[in-house]
């Protein structure tokens, strides 16, 4: 039989059994990056080399924006007299709030809109509120900016994982992932000693902290037109082979089965009676003080436990998303009705915090129905996906750790070792540019060799990454000096930063082309959230509750406990790896041959 096929955009034709066996090699090395697709050389190397290094650009400024303050923090604090709590809240909740949950509807417009514009005008907003934050006179001022820089940076990220996909063939994407990542130690190095030379008097005595955000906000604005100008859209999925039948049928639309529903109202249960655990463990923990004792904490969590479970059931038969929205948002502030009614009843009354929480409860439920309406699709095939959860899950334990030694280093090197600004941002920034840099191009490289082979790679080579992590931290730490410090943390930071490229380009491959801002922009809003949220709060309200038996050295000995956060990523990230081949889209550990094209003449046999 005679099959016509087009190979790297020429007609090809095979009468024989050695012509098709001829073109089917000619097929897998076009698609494998030795012909690599048309679309390959309709951009051209040189110009793909440009469009990395503008989105390069912007993410190391995305980074630039948000981690200035860790180094600024140092005459914020003197300046506007805060304690490590608030700090922890300007670095984390303030920015990963809004950063995290908008990243969501913004990657659904994302998949079906211009993602260059969503990125320019992202660039812009976030670029705009990192100036606006030279004019904070207080704690709650400061804080309203952060929170823009929030909202900016919310359309930055998960947009650029996709152009960088559609730029790219897999064979690649490791290495051009782990090269765009490399905007995070570049731009948080970059705002580390950029800040510490302009607060700290290193380039005039007349710029302060004030002058280091108006500064990098407006060169921010400057580059958004300039990217804006340059970046083409690519088209989506233009390096991916056909889907195979099994990828297909799991992109059907349809009610949720009931295995997929259990999935659901476990994961409900857990997360509508957190709030209750959490306040409980900063009872039993910190010491802190509340309205509800213990007991009733419990309570609420049993009843938090079973309107999740409810909700599961909901969101897997419900398909109405008005009903959907209505549902979770009656369901969701059960749990809080219990813990803030039952001191009310008791002559506690209901304070402003009390109708807050309860409203924030109504609110968050409603968004999360709004996000099982949107994404009803996309979380029916990810739910049978066991890698692309655990490798978020991997990813944000070490996330917890990462962002929060981001922060809170400049700030250890000043108290622990009485470093100056500018040596301190010299110091800490040489380490995050050298080995933060090192470690996510050769974490890529790796993932790219060895994944190959096998798919597993992906995340088995961040979990030995992660298991290195964890004492090396707790020895740089405890270093006697700051010389000695800075030595021992290079292995650690480098090794902190060697998942990106693997797992990055993982997810990307966990989805077919038209879910994958989707699937970044989930990854994102629980990596960011746990990570960005959680982690720079967590060791700062830690270092506060030690401070008074510590002294200077409570931050020391809060980075010392939070390290162990990597050996939980790599318990994670060793478990994703044995469903990561079966989970690859389309093709597991074998590579895609793409089906011949239907002959469109009348040919003989």
């Amino acid at each position: 039989m005679t099959i016509h096929v087009r190979v790297d955009g020429e007609r090809r034709i095979a009468r024989s059994d050695n012509d098709r066996q001829a073109l089917r090699g000619e097929i897998m090395a076009s698609e494998n990056g030795d012909g690599a697709s048309s679309a390959a050389t309709k951009t051209g190397k040189g110009y793909r080399s440009l469009v990395m290094l503008l989105l390069f650009l912007v993410y190391a400024f995305n980074f630039l924006d948000r981690q200035i303050i860790s180094i600024l923090a140092i005459p914020i604090k003197e300046d506007l007299g805060l304690s490590d709590e608030q700090l922890g809240l300007l670095g984390g909740i303030a920015f990963a709030v809004l950063y995290s949950t908008l990243g969501v509807p913004i990657a659904w417009f994302a998949d079906r809109m211009s993602r260059t514009w969503i990125m320019t005008a992202a660039l812009t907003v976030w670029s705009g509120f990192t100036a606006l934050s030279g004019f904070a006179q207080n704690f709650t001022h400061l804080f309203l900016a952060r929170v823009g820089v929030g909202i900016g940076e919310a359309g930055g990220v998960a947009p650029a994982y996709t152009i960088i996909a559609d730029y790219h063939p897999p064979a690649e994407r490791s290495r051009a992932l782990a090269i765009y990542s490399l905007g995070i130690p570049v731009g948080s190095a970059f705002g580390v000693i950029a800040g510490s030379q302009i607060a700290g008097g290193g380039i005039s005595d007349a710029l302060d902290w004030r002058s280091a955000f108006f500064i990098v906000g407006i060169a921010g604005i400057v580059l958004a037109p300039i990217f804006k100008l340059v970046v083409r859209e690519p088209k989506r999925g233009q390096f991916d082979s056909v889907p195979t039948k099994k990828a297909e049928a799991k992109q059907e639309v349809g009610v949720y089965t009931d295995q997929k529903a259990r999935i659901l109202s476990m994961a409900g249960a857990v997360i509508f009676a957190l709030p209750s655990l959490l306040s409980i463990f900063n009872i039993t923990v910190f010491g802190a003080t509340s309205q509800q004792s213990i007991p009733l904490l419990l309570a609420a969590a049993g009843v938090g436990a079973v309107s999740g479970w409810m909700a599961g059931q909901w969101v897997a038969r419900t398909t109405s998303p008005f009903m959907l929205m209505v549902g979770l948002a009656v369901l969701m502030p059960l749990s809080a009705l219990v813990a803030w009614f039952v001191p009310a009843f008791g002559g506690a009354g209901l304070s402003t915090a009390a109708v807050g929480w309860m409203i924030g409860h109504v609110i968050v439920g409603a968004l999360m129905g709004a996000f099982f309406a949107a994404f009803r699709d996309f979380m029916s095939l990810a739910l049978e996906k066991p890698s692309f959860w655990l490798m978020i899950m991997g990813a944000s334990a070490s996330s917890m750790m990462g962002y929060g030694v981001f922060f809170w280093l400049p700030s250890f090197f000043s108290r622990s070792f009485q470093l100056g600004l500018v040596e301190t941002g010299w110091l800490f920034g040489g380490v995050l540019f050298v080995a933060g840099s090192l470690g996510i191009f050769l974490g890529g490289v790796m993932g790219d060799v060895m994944g190959k082979a096998k798919r597993s790679a992906f995340a088995t080579v961040p979990a030995i990454a992660f298991l290195l992590s964890a004492p090396l931290y707790w020895a740089g730490i405890m270093a006697p000096s700051p010389m000695m410090a800075v030595i021992i943390l290079f292995i650690p930071t480098a090794l902190g930063l060697a998942w990106l490229g693997p797992v990055l380009s993982a997810f990307q491959h966990l989805m077919p082309p038209h879910m994958r801002t989707s699937a970044s922009s989930v990854f994102l809003l629980i990596n960011n959230l746990l990570g960005i949220g959680g982690g720079v709060y967590v060791l700062g309200r830690v270092s506060t509750v030690l401070q008074p038996t510590f002294g200077d050295g409570s931050l020391r000995i809060s980075i010392v406990i939070g390290a162990s956060l990597y050996l939980v990523a790599a318990f994670f990230m060793f478990w994703a790896s044995r469903y990561l081949a079966r989970d690859w889209e389309g093709d597991g550990e074998a590579v895609p041959v793409p089906q011949a094209e239907p002959s469109t003449e009348a040919e003989p046999s």
